[in-house]
């Protein structure tokens, strides 16, 4: 392998997972020992459990290896040649650990390692026959064969034969790696960046361009565009190595009177109409994830921007939840709070399921989500996408009576709204981290004023002013 072990640092993680494993053993479903294994290379998987993990430990995948940490402070990995070889500068390194490494043995397809490993996941005749294990990989797992396959094998007899009970440590594993150290908060923030310079330099850029020249193009299309920026920064002139970054997931842009808020929503084949468009989007810089949505307003009706900037004052109220101690639920909470207080009942079946989610080197973890029941405290170090968003708002025909006819907006009749930014918890607050302006003078575009066609435009100065009031003009 090209890369070496970040020693000290393999040996901060692990000790922050046993110590967590241990004090709070309850969180881990009362685990005696856990086996994390890591299965077969899978490039459509990247979020996974286990290969978060192993980004976060070992600062590399090492596909096909089973870990097992027992509550003694052993770590037994059973890897090939090279894999061994990479780990081997962490052993004896640390008084506290006893670092094992077991060859991959393919003259007995590694039956004596198993028994290793078994052995030593449950002490036999103890009160205590829990194995930790990411629970929902283990299908995929035995089915890909190689050291892990053929181990689980080994782990579903040993269940059969009651020798041992197998427990899920994901949520866990999660809440463990939920609160970055100042590595990778600094990470965090570089990716912040890049996914708010991208939405600046390169969305609003572009959207400019397709507006002023009433370009046709696809949501698809323009997806592509900015796909491609995040994969190569230096398109819009970021000194960034392409090695370094990748997009999180193909960009969602929207428009039209068809939306979907939630972060699986897809970019369609349709055109891109100039009215309400909602565009997200997410870089990854050195593994880790960020994420950043806007909504622009194109001829905006005085409904939609009273909406939009109740959105931005609902946004201010859960963000003064974001902060340590504080249970996760209560940001869902202040919203609710906020829409019935301000006589904004009706908006409340418009929210999405949750307003967020953690992320890092995991896009979005399921276990920290911005959900109405999640009872998990707010910590430093913890990083989240706030995700503030209305789905399928009505326009009546009163509410577009002020728009211009020959905009694309009059023939709208439904609209979302959404705003995602990215929040690291610190001391006593939370510090958004993609600072690109969401004010309706930052999104607002006026397009078809009635006075466009005046016939006292017709000189060069004036059709240049004419030009930046039709992109700008509530800038």
């Amino acid at each position: 392998m090209s890369i070496e072990l970040d020693v000290t640092r393999f040996y901060t993680r692990l000790r922050k997972v046993y110590s967590n494993f241990k004090k709070h053993n309850n969180l881990w479903g009362g685990a005696k020992s856990l086996c994390l294994n890591r299965s077969s290379l899978n490039e459509d998987e990247p979020y996974i459990r286990s290969v978060v993990f192993h980004h976060w430990l070992f600062g590399y995948e090492l596909p096909d290896t089973a870990v097992l940490i027992t509550d003694d402070g052993h770590l037994w990995i059973c890897a090939t040649k090279k894999k061994c070889e990479f780990l081997q500068p962490a052993v004896d390194q640390d008084e506290d650990f006893k670092i094992h490494l077991l060859l991959r043995n393919k003259e007995d397809g590694n039956a004596s390692n198993y028994d290793t490993l078994l052995k030593h996941a449950h002490a036999r005749g103890s009160d205590n026959n829990k194995v930790g294990v990411f629970l929902k990989e283990r299908t995929t797992n035995t089915s890909n064969g190689g050291i892990v396959g053929g181990l689980e094998g080994r782990l579903d007899t040993a269940v059969q034969e009651e020798l041992i009970e197998l427990v899920d440590v994901s949520p866990a594993m999660a809440l463990v790696m939920g609160s970055k150290d100042e590595t990778e908060r600094d990470l965090m923030k570089k990716s912040s960046v890049l996914s708010n310079k991208v939405m600046k330099h390169g969305f609003v850029k572009k959207l400019e361009e397709i507006i002023e020249e009433e370009t046709s193009v696809t949501h698809e299309a323009l997806a592509t565009e900015i796909e491609q920026i995040l994969e190569d920064p230096n398109k819009i002139k970021l000194n960034v190595p392409t090695e370094d970054v990748q997009s999180c997931y193909f960009p969602i842009v929207q428009s039209g009177g068809n939306y979907d808020i939630r972060v699986s929503a897809q970019s369609s084949s349709e055109k891109l109409k100039p009215d309400i468009i909602v565009v997200s989007l997410g870089a990854r810089y050195k593994m880790y994830c960020s994420n950043i949505a806007r909504t622009f307003l194109v001829d905006p009706p005085k409904k939609v921007t009273e909406m939009y900037e109740l959105l931005l004052e609902l946004q201010e109220a859960c963000l003064e939840q974001m902060k340590p101690g504080n249970q996760l639920k209560t940001v869902y909470k202040a919203a609710i709070s906020y829409l019935q207080k301000n006589g904004h009942e009706d908006l409340i079946t418009k929210l999405p399921k949750n307003l967020g989610f953690s992320q890092g080197l995991d896009f979005r973890d399921s276990t920290l989500s911005l959900s109405p029941k999640n009872g998990v405290s707010f910590k430093k170090g913890m990083t989240f996408c706030l995700a503030i968003g209305f789905q399928d708002l009505e326009l009546t025909s009163d509410d577009l009576d002020g728009t211009p006819d020959n905009s694309a907006v009059k023939k709208l009749r439904k609209y979302s709204l959404l705003v995602s930014d990215m929040v690291s918890i610190s001391d006593g607050s939370a510090d958004v981290m993609t600072k690109f302006g969401k004010a309706i003078t930052d999104v607002a575009y006026n397009v078809n004023d009635d006075d466009d066609d005046s016939d006292d435009d017709d000189g060069e100065d004036n059709a240049d002013a004419k030009l930046a009031r039709k992109c700008h003009g509530n800038k």
